[in-house]
């Protein structure tokens, strides 16, 4: 592939007034700078018009978009993507597409079933109506079918408190309610990343529960995700002892998922493998995952030898192929004693006696 060419990168962030960047801004532009770019951070609110003045005041090449935020809703992420494109500007990351096939997570559960990808097993309620899909037993995970960040995540034992969860996340969040069947085994995550003709995986991490309650089923909510690392807290490491059987299923899965939610340039899936069947269940695909140099995404490809620099050098890249920003390919030089190719060697050549 041809190399990509130094570019001014707009690194669009959410920021609320008032708040300090996330920290991952400084990180990203860092990396952008060691590769050779000239990055310029944006930070954005709750005003379409601010975004749009500050990205056409940066002159900016590509837009590497970090936004998954807008006006303090997650569900406006999409919305982000789609002003994007409507402003015929070149970004990374998922399109509109992806972004809802994957933020709709009911929508993903029946695209991922429909290619045959385990999924547990769900109920969903939209205020009006009750469906399941399959014949669930307790404790279920209860989640907004629509918002990030573990925000509205809990576990329910009963129906009575399956209908206080459902009735907390319609009322608190406005949104639809998606019950899952608790799977009891370990969870793990795998990053993809490039485009869907040529995806690259990267090595699997696994969520170790450490001291975790044995009485309280694990899932990974926003305490765990968010809160201060302590000894015997939950933490990321690379599991040694899976088969190369079901790391390769694992990967199939993650591939399927990729390429069926028409995600690009990276992404997150995350697993849950069965205790007692050893298989395993997508609970939840991410695209533009969260991006900081302690997360999964960039531990997993420093243990496949990439460099954090390097990680966000493939997203540009990918994102700088799919945009046409590549540097073109040119012809080598000829050698000294050679002479030129073409019309030069022609006018150069030594005429017929």
């Amino acid at each position: 592939m041809p190399p990509v060419p130094p570019l001014r990168v707009a690194i669009l962030h959410y920021l609320p007034g008032g708040d300090s960047p996330d920290p991952v801004v400084d990180q990203l532009a860092a990396a952008l700078k060691e590769n050779g770019h000239d990055p310029v951070a944006i930070g954005v609110d709750e005003s379409v018009r601010d975004v749009l003045n500050q990205i056409e005041r940066s002159r900016t090449d590509l837009v590497f978009n970090i936004c998954e935020t807008f006006a303090d809703d997650y569900r406006l992420e999409v919305n982000v993507a789609a002003l994007l494109e409507m402003a015929r500007l070149k970004y990374t990351g998922s399109g509109t597409a992806g972004l809802l096939l994957a933020q709709d997570k009911i929508l993903t559960k029946q695209l991922l079933d429909y290619h045959e990808v385990l999924t547990p097993k769900f109920a969903t309620f939209d205020g009006q109506t009750f469906e399941t899909h399959g014949n669930l037993s307790f404790p279920l995970i209860v989640k907004p079918a629509k918002s990030d960040a573990s925000i509205g995540i809990g576990v329910v034992r009963d129906w009575e408190g399956l209908t206080r969860q459902v009735r907390l996340i319609r009322k608190e969040l406005d949104d639809d309610a998606l019950a899952e069947e608790f799977i009891e085994g370990r969870e793990m995550y795998v990053c993809v990343i490039g485009d869907s003709a040529r995806p690259e995986i990267l090595p699997i991490v696994e969520l170790d529960f450490g001291t975790w309650s044995s009485e309280e089923p694990k899932i990974a909510d926003r305490k765990v995700k968010f809160g201060p690392e302590t000894p015997g807290s939950p933490k990321l490491v690379f599991p040694r002892d899976v088969s190369d059987e079901l790391r390769g299923r694992i990967e199939r899965a993650a591939l399927i998922a990729y390429r069926a939610l028409k995600l690009r340039d990276y992404a997150r899936i995350d697993f849950r493998i069965s205790g007692s069947a050893n298989e395993p269940y997508i609970l939840e695909v991410n695209p533009n995952p969260y991006l900081a140099q302690d997360c999964e995404v960039a531990i997993a490809a420093k243990e496949k030898g990439l460099s954090y620099a390097q990680l966000v050098g493939r997203v540009v890249e990918s994102a700088a192929a799919r945009c046409k920003l590549l540097k073109p390919k040119s012809a080598p030089a000829p050698k000294a004693d050679e002479p030129a190719s073409g019309k030069a060697a022609a006018d150069t050549a030594t005429p017929a006696p």
